[in-house]
């Protein structure tokens, strides 16, 4: 990551504790700012690894929402389309028996080769 002042590394690494990979950041920052930082950070009454930790953790939760709330957005236009080719007598809806049934159809002729 780089930003203006900073420059850092990520390393992947798996602690014992942990079932999942955990990585370590570093960066580079200006003196002034970390002190600043390390200031804030104590009248939290923490350290500033952990309000590092906690931004992070805050970002990842905000990009998280995003990706679904795109995700959300798409399946909605999908859906959407979908009783629009309906209501325009393009397309049908049938079971969820038949829609196997078909489906197991298309996987034998991929099987065979004649898909």
């Amino acid at each position: 990551m780089t930003e203006k002042g900073m420059t850092g590394i990520m390393t992947p690494q798996t602690t014992p504790r942990e079932s999942q990979a955990m990585s370590t950041i570093h960066f580079r920052i200006d003196d002034d700012v970390k002190r600043l930082a390390m200031q804030a950070a104590e009248r939290q009454k923490k350290t500033l690894t952990e309000v590092m930790r906690q931004r992070a953790e805050e970002l990842a939760a905000e990009e998280r929402h995003y990706q679904d709330s795109k995700h959300d957005a798409w399946l909605e236009e999908q859906i959407a389309a979908a009783f629009s080719r309906y209501d325009a007598g393009e397309s049908e809806f049938i079971s969820n028996d038949e829609m196997n049934t078909r489906m197991e159809e298309l996987k034998a002729q991929a099987a065979r080769g004649t898909l």
